[in-house]
């Protein structure tokens, strides 16, 4: 399968694709760190923002080492689709991406705060996608 419509797609080095999984970890390690502190009420919120750029920095570093390019364009669904062509072991990982992806809009830009629990999964959602950058 191959990404749908007129996404914006762009080549990357090795080395580029090392410095997104560097921020996809940094993303992941500072939302697990907020969530296992003492949390006031936005402190969930603000580690499902964080949960969801691990996701995204994950697929482009996932993506980045595997075909030497990633999604750059605004509908997060061609991201998702381009992790689809990548051969991985974890073929969830899509689905993953797109369960996260599916609270960017409440997480960035609403005033709307996510739930503790919400939160957690979002976390362990990209944690999935982060680990699997990190194999590669």
């Amino acid at each position: 399968m191959s990404p749908r419509g007129n996404s914006r797609v762009t080549s990357c080095t090795p080395a580029e694709a090392r410095a997104r999984r560097e921020q996809a970890k940094a993303f992941i390690e500072v939302a697990e760190m907020v969530l296992s502190e003492q949390a006031t009420h936005t402190d969930p919120h603000v580690a499902a923002a964080l949960a969801v750029l691990a996701a995204i920095a994950a697929t482009d570093a996932i993506c980045g080492l595997r075909l030497g390019r990633y999604s750059r364009g605004q509908d997060h669904d061609h991201a998702a689709a381009l992790l689809e062509t990548v051969d991985l072991p974890d073929h969830t990982l899509p689905t993953k991406l797109r369960r996260v992806l599916a609270s960017k809009d409440n997480v960035h830009y609403s005033p709307r705060l996510i739930s503790k629990t919400a939160a957690q999964a979002l976390v362990r959602q990209a944690r999935v996608l982060v680990d699997a950058a990190e194999r590669l």
